[in-house]
């Protein structure tokens, strides 16, 4: 059984990985903490900036506390359920609206040329973090393949959206470094 649903899914592909992932959804402190946590972090490097930002609000949901002052400004949501899945879901549904968001601002602002290769990357992507973090979840069996996937799909769908962002990001500059562009 769980075979026929791994080859739909992987079939089925990209259909699959726009539908936002089953389970709890983000509060609005919750939104509004990965916004201004990843727009602090926005002269870093995607991987760096993931690193500050990433897995902040999972550990904020399962109850584990730091001395740092960013996971001491880290939301906590009442009556949540502090269970390892359900926290990855949440944290992938935000960085999962975050790259929807980036990557509609980096086709709109792209040159013509560039929108549509734009498009199919991020169909590509969609397809290939399904199909790969499917592996991860084949590899290892029951609970902990489970918990592969949900770490493989949170991770690297935060690591495009900061990689779509800083794409975003580039061509808002060149934009507003055009002749006659707004201050």
């Amino acid at each position: 059984m769980r075979a026929t649903a791994l080859i739909l899914a992987m079939l089925a592909g990209p259909a699959l990985a726009q539908r936002a992932p089953d389970g709890p959804r983000p509060s609005q402190q919750e939104r509004l903490w990965l916004q201004n946590c990843v727009q602090a972090a926005t002269a870093q490097p995607p991987r760096a900036a993931f690193g500050r930002c990433g897995w902040r609000l999972v550990n904020a949901c399962l109850g584990h506390t730091s001395e740092s002052l960013l996971d001491a400004r880290v939301p906590q949501v009442p009556g949540r359920a502090a269970e390892p899945r359900l926290c990855a879901l949440v944290e992938t549904a935000l960085w999962q609206e975050l790259l929807e968001r980036w990557n509609a601002e980096a086709i709109a602002y792209a040159r013509p040329s560039a929108a549509e290769p734009q498009r199919r990357a991020h169909r590509a992507f969609l397809a290939f973090r399904d199909a790969s973090c499917a592996v991860e979840a084949a590899v290892a069996r029951g609970a902990l393949g489970e918990a592969n996937a949900a770490t493989c799909r949170m991770e690297t769908t935060a690591l495009r959206a900061l990689e779509v962002k800083r794409m975003r990001d580039e061509l808002f500059a060149d934009l507003a470094a055009l002749p006659g562009a707004a201050p």
